[in-house]
């Protein structure tokens, strides 16, 4: 088995003429100029039975890669002579350092913005470099170091890094397009809704299982709630007690 690499949501062009597009070609090359001449796979499109004027997008994937990091261009034919070639991609292996593209694509729509190992890669330093800043008062290096990977991430630190990438990258394709966002925009929202989150975590309110996978022990002080913290209450010199006729 070679090198795994995915195609996700390619889009087919519109025939007019009835014939469907019924073959995908996949060549490699180790530039992104090329030249694509090196067959790696062929494969069918299913299923063809698509109206080929409104082509459905297809997603596929090989796994006869030969080249660590290669370019990709992909072929997609008709079986009886037509044929268009689409740009190549870069086969990197997403960063993925407390969030998955899987998490983040799940705060977005995957159609007009979707999470790419390109859009997130420094993204994802970025976000983790924050979450460690805000929770390095209550959990020690060793501990926030080890939140290397998804899977060894607790899953509300997860959940958190997921937003936080997908706001930044929601924001910086919007700022392509537009000079003015508005504060109220979508990416400041789930921005919002992350650091809530982040903050119930450092206020205590929200409490990782150091049974968890990358849980770990608290070592700074969190938010303790007793019975003095409630109004009003018998046990102290206040002005006003419960027992006291008004």
């Amino acid at each position: 088995m070679g090198i795994l690499v995915s195609f996700k949501n390619y889009d087919l062009l519109p025939r007019y003429d009835g014939n469907p597009w019924t073959t995908i070609e996949i060549y490699e090359a180790a530039t992104e100029d090329g030249p694509f001449t090196t067959l790696i796979d062929t494969q069918d499109i299913i299923p063809v039975a698509y109206n080929p004027a409104d082509p459905e997008p297809v997603s596929f994937t090989t796994s006869e890669g030969t080249i660590d990091k290669g370019w990709y261009m992909v072929r997609f034919t008709d079986g009886v002579g037509g044929a268009f070639d689409t740009d190549p991609i870069h086969n990197v292996p997403a960063n993925e350092i407390m969030a998955t593209l899987e998490d983040v694509n799940a705060h977005l729509d995957g159609e007009v913005i979707e999470a790419t190992p390109d859009n997130t890669d420094l993204v994802q330093v970025s976000v983790a470099r924050v979450i460690r800043g805000y929770l390095s008062p209550l959990y020690d290096s060793a501990t926030l170091m080890a939140w290397a990977t998804p899977e060894t991430t607790p899953q509300i630190i997860r959940e958190i890094a997921s937003m936080l990438i997908a706001s930044q990258v929601y924001f910086n394709e919007a700022a392509r397009t537009s000079l003015i966002i508005d504060d109220d925009n979508f990416a400041q929202r789930l921005y919002d809704q992350a650091m809530a989150l982040l903050q119930r975590v450092v206020d205590g309110l929200i409490i990782i299982p150091p049974d968890e996978e990358g849980g770990g022990e608290v070592i700074g002080p969190v938010l303790e709630i007793t019975d003095e913290d409630f109004f009003p209450v018998d046990d102290t010199d206040r002005a006003f007690t419960m027992g006291m006729q008004l």
